[in-house]
């Protein structure tokens, strides 16, 4: 089997993502989407583009990029990292996506998972520090 046409367009608007194709979305998300990640839970198309609008608002220069795609029925799980620049420094962020087409052929779930704990808040300045010094005591030695 083939990726859908969907996702394949729904994963290139991510590696191209700008606040002008926002609403290219539009044509393959469900009206009532659910996003999540570590920071966010979200319903709505509208809610959904406004979220992807701030992080490229916030956020100095972030890009997608998509490593792998896989599928079973109508469930895709996509590898993918995301770089920026925050902090002074370059970022990134490994995850994964678990992405689902609903009976209506449009996108109507997206779950990002991803390490918050060390690809977030371990670089934040100061918290990062304290929170690396307690990682560190509370790490079993092997």
């Amino acid at each position: 089997m083939q990726i859908n046409n969907k996702i394949k367009k729904y994963l290139s608007l991510f590696e191209n993502l700008s606040i002008k194709n926002l609403n290219n979305f539009d044509q393959l998300i469900d009206d009532q989407i659910i996003f999540s990640d570590p920071f966010n839970k979200i319903k709505g198309k509208e809610n959904f583009k406004k979220l992807f609008k701030k992080i490229l608002i916030l956020l100095e220069n972030p890009k997608f990029k998509i490593h792998t795609v896989s599928f079973i029925k109508n469930v895709y799980f996509v590898k993918w990292e995301m770089e920026f620049k925050a902090f002074k420094k370059e970022q990134k962020i490994t995850g994964l996506s678990e992405i689902k087409i609903n009976q209506n052929g449009f996108i109507s779930e997206h779950i990002d998972y991803w390490d918050s704990f060390n690809q977030f808040y371990l670089k934040l300045p100061i918290v990062g520090k304290i929170l690396k010094i307690f990682s560190n005591i509370i790490k079993t030695k092997i």
